[in-house]
């Protein structure tokens, strides 16, 4: 078969479109801008959600593709919302629009939290994204000194990049939205794929996490769930004759009998199948989550001695060594450990082993400690069930 290393750069970048992924120039860019800019400019995303709160109903008024406005609060409606006609003849008919309509949507203005943000560097890693490649076309918009179409000189390439926190906010203020498959398209859904548009950096943010997200994703076939921070939006491509956008509904999200969330998970392995042939390579997968899949994170203690903590969905539990292997057995009356809604402190004999600050909340009366041989396990339940913490602490 045919793999992308065969291919010319034209008949790569066809491949590409085919397979639903959306390539832009800056040239795309500054059309953009300015259709969003002009006097007579289509109604922003923003004043379509600030409708929408006024109303208690899907946006009206305005002509053109629908899709669909996810916010993480879930007592707030999951609502049909609309990328402007006007909008879509500026700058379309090709490509997808709705990254560029809703980015101003995640210019919050919010601060990055800068213990998070070394934690997501060092692993290469921003949900799902390449942390280095991410920094390095974050840090090329900040100098304006490389245009995003010319290729960096080679030796600049040989260069590490870095990225500071207060440089990534600038690089972002103006909004950064992360394009995430539910399904791609392909020959056999229609050449139709459906999408999550999220705040690039709204784990860095903080926002709270989007438990509806996280389970669209998993019905859609991501086993474990993704996480998603933040309010999100959901979008519909084609990709024939060109990439292009097309409606999706609220219903068509809320309802899983719909057929493309059946067929997703089994869409998704072909998809993959299609890339790891084109490219002769096995498919990458995305770092664990800390404490996860049941491989223990460390953490240090007040005395300077190392904990363990592992999480899943629903609980969080810490592994706390209280004595050394060579000293006496533990005395159990010597145990002390209080539970605070977002805080564990551990005392033995007095002194403290243990205090953390955690990243959530917990239940208090949801949690228990069992003593195995010099070791203090502690269990915790997490307040919010179905939430994965990037981290134990709130901050580093």
């Amino acid at each position: 078969p045919t793999t992308m290393s065969d291919m010319t750069p034209t008949e790569r970048e066809q491949w590409l479109r085919d397979h639903g992924v959306q390539i832009e120039s800056s040239a795309d860019r500054r059309k953009a801008e300015s259709a969003l800019s002009g006097t007579d400019r289509p109604p922003s995303i923003i004043e379509q959600v600030q409708s929408l709160s006024l109303s208690s109903s899907n946006a009206a008024g305005e002509s053109g593709v629908k899709f669909v406005y996810l916010p993480h609060d879930t007592s707030k409606p999951i609502q049909t919302v609309c990328l402007p006609s006007r909008l879509v003849e500026a700058l379309g008919p090709a490509g997808d629009i709705i990254p560029t309509y809703v980015k101003s949507f995640f210019a919050d203005g919010r601060s990055i939290d800068e213990k998070i943000f070394k934690d997501q560097a060092a692993k290469q890693n921003l949900l799902g994204g390449d942390m280095e490649k991410f920094a390095a076309n974050a840090k090329k918009k900040q100098l304006g000194t490389v245009s995003e179409d010319e290729p960096a000189p080679a030796k600049e390439e040989e260069k590490k990049t870095t990225l500071s926190s207060s440089s990534l906010m600038n690089a972002t203020a103006g909004g950064s939205v992360e394009t995430f498959p539910l399904v791609r398209p392909s020959k056999t859904n229609k050449n139709e794929g459906v999408y999550i548009y999220l705040d690039e950096v709204g784990m860095l943010k903080h926002l709270s996490l989007n438990t509806r997200a996280s389970q669209l994703a998993q019905q859609c076939g991501y086993h474990p769930a993704p996480n998603f921070y933040g309010d999100v939006f959901v979008g519909r491509v084609s990709s024939k004759p060109m990439l292009h956008n097309i409606d999706i509904e609220s219903g068509d999200i809320m309802d899983t009998t719909k057929e493309w969330i059946v067929r997703a998970p089994h869409e998704n392995v072909l998809w993959q199948q299609a890339i790891n042939e084109a490219t002769g390579r096995s498919g990458e997968t995305q770092p664990n989550h800390a404490g996860t899949e049941g491989v223990a994170a460390e953490a240090t203690g007040n005395d300077g001695c190392s904990y363990s903590w592992l999480q899943n969905e629903e609980e969080v539990e810490l592994t706390v060594p209280l004595i050394g292997d060579g000293d006496e057995a533990v005395k159990k009356r010597l145990i002390k450990v209080s539970f605070l809604p977002q805080k564990v402190v551990v005392k033995y004999n007095s002194e403290c082993k243990v205090e953390v600050e955690l990243y959530s909340n917990i239940d208090v009366d949801g949690c228990t400690w069992t003593l195995d041989k010099r070791n203090l396990v502690i269990t915790c339940e997490k307040a919010r069930d179905g939430e994965i913490w990037p981290r134990l602490e709130l901050r580093g």
